[in-house]
């Protein structure tokens, strides 16, 4: 009970943290033509807006948990529990191209593996978030995902455009279209899998990914109820789907 409490306390704080920086983050999102703008390698670009992001996010957790550790998509770290990890603005391309599904993920890390998640999306005015034993929630209301079933299903199938998982995604999209689903691409890793999470999808694969893109998603579909691969906590691919789903044979992990 006290460890349940203790999660409790800590996702409540980091709620608050993840729409405060959020309603920084969309302030600057309808200004964002003033913003400085580099690039970390193909199609991977960073901002103004996702540094000062991380580092609000750094400031607030720091002074509300000294003891945690912290890894960031922009400053980094390591993932030594009990440790935050942040992506300040999952879908950074949409957000600087004015698209609306951009979002704050954090996640919380213990000795047990990650035990808390916030993924925050500003534009949308959505919180999704989860504890482990808990559950998954959206204003207080469990989630609700998708049943299983066998045919037209809707899927969020997203890669990183590096050039070694192309032959993957293409297989993926084949496999699903030649079966008769369809296939949605967010651009956002996190936000994609918090869509399977409350049933605006049927399920989701993210190729070839980083911790800090999905392990708040990934606990936030585990607590909804839904089949997800191993946790993320360096690189790696990931899916989520409802237990029984046909998706169980397209979805594979990519290797």
């Amino acid at each position: 009970m006290k460890v349940l409490t203790m999660q409790q306390e800590i996702l409540t704080t980091a709620r608050m943290i993840a729409e405060e920086v959020g309603a920084y983050a969309l302030e600057v999102f309808h200004d964002r033509d003033k913003l400085q703008i580099g690039s970390k390698g193909l199609l991977d670009y960073v901002s103004e807006a996702d540094c000062e992001v991380e580092r609000r996010i750094k400031k607030a957790l720091s002074d509300a948990f000294p003891e945690h550790g912290f890894k960031g998509e922009e400053t980094g770290g390591e993932l030594e529990p009990p440790c935050w990890v942040i992506d300040p603005i999952d879908g950074t391309t949409n957000y600087l191209y004015g698209r609306p599904d951009f979002c704050i993920s954090m996640a919380f890390v213990d000795e047990q593996g990650p035990a808390v998640a916030v993924v925050h999306a500003p534009f949308h005015r959505r919180t999704i978030y989860a504890a482990r034993g808990i559950g998954a929630f959206e204003d207080g209301k469990r989630l609700r995902p998708r049943q299983a079933c066998d045919h037209e299903l809707v899927v969020n199938l997203c890669f990183n455009y590096k050039q070694e998982n192309n032959l993957d995604f293409l297989n993926k999209v084949n496999r699903l279209v030649s079966e008769q689903h369809q296939i949605r691409i967010c651009g956002s890793a996190a936000w994609a899998l918090c869509q399977a999470a409350t049933g605006q999808v049927d399920g989701a694969y993210n190729g070839c990914v980083n911790s800090w893109d999905v392990l708040g998603g990934q606990l936030i579909c585990a607590e909804a109820g839904l089949e997800i691969g191993p946790y993320v906590y360096e690189q790696g691919s990931v899916y989520a789907y409802p237990k029984g789903s046909v998706l169980s044979d397209i979805l594979v992990p990519y290797l």
